[in-house]
C-alpha cells in the first residue's frame, strides 16, 4: 500500500513565526499540510517518513517584488524593450528557476511587459499540481506598471497620461485578472530622464488608479522613492509601498508624523531592504549617480543612510516584508532574495522577524492566505537548509530541498 501522507522529521523548524529547536515533525497530506508536531511520534504505517537530521525547515519564501522579464545583468531592464517574444519567454523562465533554487516558492512580478508574465500566471493556473506542471513558484502577476509618459519604465508598456487613459489601462488589468496594481508613483533610479526626486502622478490621479482596483477587489502597490511620492500615495490610499526611500534633495527625510501613518497603517514596504553595495556604483545608471551628487552622498555614505533609516522604521514598528527587485542588476539578480532580507537583519530586525519579511509577512501583503506559515491547512510549499539558524541567515545559502504543493522538487532544476 502507497503511503497516502508524508511526515518529514528535524532538528529544527521555523513556523513563519517562531521557531521550534527540540525536533519537529511535518506532516504532509497531498497538497497540504496536515499538522506540525513537537518531537518525533510515531504515525503508524501509513505514514511515509523522511528523516532530515540537522536542518531547518521554513515556509517557502515570498519575494514581493520581482521583474521575470529581466536577466540580472548590468541595467538588464534596459534590454527587455528589444527582446523577441522567444527571448522574453526564455529570460522569465530562467529568473524563475533561479528563484525556486533558492527556496522562493512564491514570486509577485511587479515589472511585466507585454503581459508575458501575467500570460505565464494563466497558464501555471490552467495545469494541476501534477507532474506534467512545470517546476516554477507560483506567480502572482501585476502586468506591465501604470507610469506617465516616459516615465520609470514606461518601454514595459504602461504609460497613461489623464483620467480617461488611467481608468483605460486599470480596466485592462482587471480585465486581465492581474493580482495587483503597480504605479509608478515617482522617477526611477533605472530609467534615464526620469526624476527621482518628484512624483510622476498627482493625489488625484493617484486617487483613481486606487478608487478603479479597489471597485474591482485588487490591491495597489506605489514605487515611491521620492518624499512627496511616498506621500501622495499614502494619502490616495494604496495598499503597499515600494522602496519607500523618501528621497529629497538634502537626502533622505522621514518625519516622525510620517513614521507614526506608516506603523499605525501598517502598509507593508518591499524592495526596500538593499542598496547597492560600493562596487556596483561603477557601471550604475546615470540616475542613480547623479541623485547621489544631488544629495552629496558617496556609495559607501547612501549605503549607511539607508540601513539608519530602514533601522529607525523597524524599530518605530514600520512593516517591512521580502522584495528582492529582482533581476535589473547583478547584486540583485534572481534568487539573492537573502541578500535583502541580510540587510534588514543588518539594520537590527532579529533573525525571526527577518525571516517572517520573507514568508508570513510577506504572505500578508500578497493576499495570500494558504502560504507563508507552516500549520495545518496551509500549503505545503517548504524549505528544507542545512543546520539551523543562529545570529544570521546563513542557512538559507544552503538549500537541501524545496517542496511545492507537497511534492519535492527534483535535484538540478
Amino acid at each position: 500500500m502507497t503511503p497516502r501522507m508524508i511526515a518529514l522529521r528535524s532538528s529544527s523548524l521555523f513556523d513563519g513565526s517562531v521557531f521550534f529547536d527540540d525536533g519537529v515533525t511535518v506532516v504532509v497530506d497531498g497538497e497540504s499540510i496536515a499538522g506540525v508536531l513537537r518531537g518525533h511520534p510515531d504515525l503508524g504505517s501509513d505514514v511515509e517518513v523522511i528523516e532530515l537530521g540537522e536542518a531547518t525547515v521554513l515556509p517557502g519564501l515570498i519575494d514581493t517584488h520581482v521583474h521575470l522579464v529581466a536577466g540580472s545583468g548590468v541595467r538588464a531592464l534596459d534590454l527587455v524593450e528589444g527582446y523577441s517574444d522567444q527571448e522574453i519567454e526564455a529570460v522569465v523562465t530562467r529568473s524563475l528557476a533561479a528563484h525556486l533554487a533558492a527556496g522562493v516558492t512564491t514570486v509577485r512580478d511587479l515589472g511585466d511587459r507585454r503581459f508575458v508574465v501575467v500570460n505565464r500566471r494563466d497558464d501555471q493556473h490552467a495545469r494541476p499540481l501534477t507532474t506534467a506542471r512545470p517546476w516554477t513558484p507560483t506567480i502572482l502577476a501585476a502586468g506591465p506598471p501604470l507610469t506617465t509618459p516616459r516615465g520609470h519604465c514606461h518601454y514595459l508598456g504602461g504609460e497613461v497620461s489623464g483620467p480617461v487613459e488611467i481608468e483605460a489601462a486599470v480596466q485592462e488589468r482587471i480585465d486581465r485578472e492581474v493580482d495587483v496594481v503597480k504605479v509608478m508613483a515617482s522617477g526611477g533610479m533605472a530609467t534615464t530622464g526620469t526624476d527621482v526626486m518628484m512624483p510622476q502622478f498627482s493625489l488625484a490621479e493617484m486617487r483613481l488608479i486606487v478608487d478603479l482596483a479597489h471597485a474591482a477587489g485588487i490591491a495597489v502597490t506605489a514605487h515611491a522613492h521620492a518624499l512627496p511620492a511616498v506621500e501622495i500615495a499614502l494619502a490616495a490610499g494604496v495598499d503597499g509601498l515600494e522602496h519607500c526611500s523618501c528621497l529629497t534633495p538634502q537626502g533622505p527625510r522621514v518625519s516622525d508624523e510620517l513614521l507614526a501613518v506608516l506603523a499605525e497603517r501598517q502598509v507593508p514596504i518591499g524592495a526596500a531592504l538593499m542598496a547597492p553595495p560600493p562596487e556596483a556604483f561603477e557601471h550604475a545608471p546615470p540616475n542613480i549617480k547623479k541623485v547621489m551628487a544631488q544629495m552629496g552622498m558617496t556609495p559607501e555614505t547612501m549605503l549607511e543612510s539607508r540601513r539608519s533609516m530602514v533601522g529607525r522604521m523597524h524599530a518605530a514598528g514600520v512593516r517591512f516584508v521580502g522584495g528582492s527587485d529582482a533581476g535589473i542588476e547583478p547584486f540583485m539578480a534572481h534568487g539573492l532574495m537573502r541578500s535583502g532580507l541580510g540587510f534588514l537583519l543588518s539594520a537590527g530586525a532579529s533573525v525571526s522577524q527577518t525571516l517572517a519579511a520573507g514568508t508570513s509577512l510577506a504572505a500578508a501583503a500578497c493576499g495570500l492566505t494558504r502560504k507563508g506559515f507552516l500549520r495545518q491547512g496551509f500549503d505545503a510549499d517548504l524549505v528544507v537548509v542545512d543546520g539551523r539558524f543562529d545570529s544570521d541567515l546563513a542557512p538559507l545559502a544552503q538549500v537541501r530541498q524545496v517542496m511545492l504543493g507537497g511534492r519535492f522538487a527534483p535535484a538540478g532544476l
